[in-house]
């Protein structure tokens, strides 16, 4: 999420940075097309919106910083079917993701920079007492020194895939993501990076693991401090080179993306300016 009551100090380091800084970002020619499908208004209770998670027949989607540490289950046509509420809190929740047997939810969201420690928690999907809290920190992150929206120590993006729970970095400094695995039997550790996805035009805030297609799909934006968003989903091979990146248009703050049993791609967008928070589905042309 971004805060915009940080909009001083945002001028004057989004201004020194060519990474979110000129004109409209340019997107390579895709191989594949997309057909981006009707805009489906959330309910207000999800105007923050964050994470996003396909299961068969509903969706799971939680809202960020600040709000009340809550699940939302919701139908396809984006109306909450049932609100599970956890003895947690939620400092700034960004992603959810799950197993066959357990949530992953990231309390990860670092866009001031001055969190060191950070939670991921893995919540028994038959008991939601039942909750392990993986606490991680990134390897050389020094709060004191990161600037608000100019350094590479944030995260909005998980994703469990392959049994391998898989952060992706908001890499505001270089615009380079790295890609991180959370070790889920060594706590508290320190996360490195064993992956650089370089390429995307602006910084990833939502990711899954398309199975079918053996490849990761992601969402994000390049901004600037005056609410101007170049919004982008992009395919991402599992070496992490992009493979398609298609522009989206019409959204801004684009915050969540799954994938369905079908093969199709939705993202959520949280309430930005005017817009409400909203719900789509993109399908995938053959080549």
């Amino acid at each position: 999420m971004l805060n915009h009551s940080l909009l001083p100090v945002a001028v004057a380091t989004f201004f020194s940075l060519s990474l979110l800084t000129g004109c409209a970002a340019s997107y390579p020619e895709a191989q594949t097309k997309i057909s981006v499908g009707k805009l489906t208004v959330l309910p207000d209770v999800l105007e923050e919106t964050s994470g996003l998670f396909c299961n068969a027949s509903t969706l799971v989607s939680l809202n960020d910083s600040g709000n009340k540490p809550e699940l939302f289950h919701l139908s396809y046509e984006g109306k909450v079917i049932k609100t599970d509420r956890m003895a947690l809190d939620n400092i700034d929740w960004e992603a959810v993701t799950a197993s066959s047997t357990h949530w992953y939810v990231a309390d990860v969201g670092n866009n001031k920079g001055r969190r060191e420690s950070l939670a991921i928690y893995k919540v028994n999907k038959n008991d939601l007492n039942d909750i392990v809290t993986m606490t991680v920190a990134y390897e050389g992150n020094n709060p004191s020194s990161n600037m608000p929206y100019a350094h590479d120590f944030d995260s909005e993006a998980m994703t469990y895939a392959n049994g391998k729970l898989i952060l992706f970095s908001k890499s505001w400094r270089t615009g380079v993501a790295k890609v991180y695995e959370v070790n889920e039997s060594t706590q508290p550790q320190t996360l490195t990076a064993f992956a650089n996805i370089e390429g995307l035009p602006g910084v990833i805030t939502g990711a899954d693991y398309d199975a079918a297609r053996n490849l990761y799909v992601i969402v994000g934006y390049k901004s600037d401090p005056f609410g101007n968003f170049d919004t982008f989903m992009a395919q991402v091979d599992n070496q992490f080179v992009p493979i398609n990146i298609w522009p989206l248009p019409a959204y801004k703050q684009v915050e969540g993306v799954c994938v369905d049993d079908n093969g199709n791609y939705w993202f959520s967008e949280e309430a930005a300016g005017h817009r409400k928070a909203s719900l789509t589905e993109v399908t995938i042309s053959q080549k």
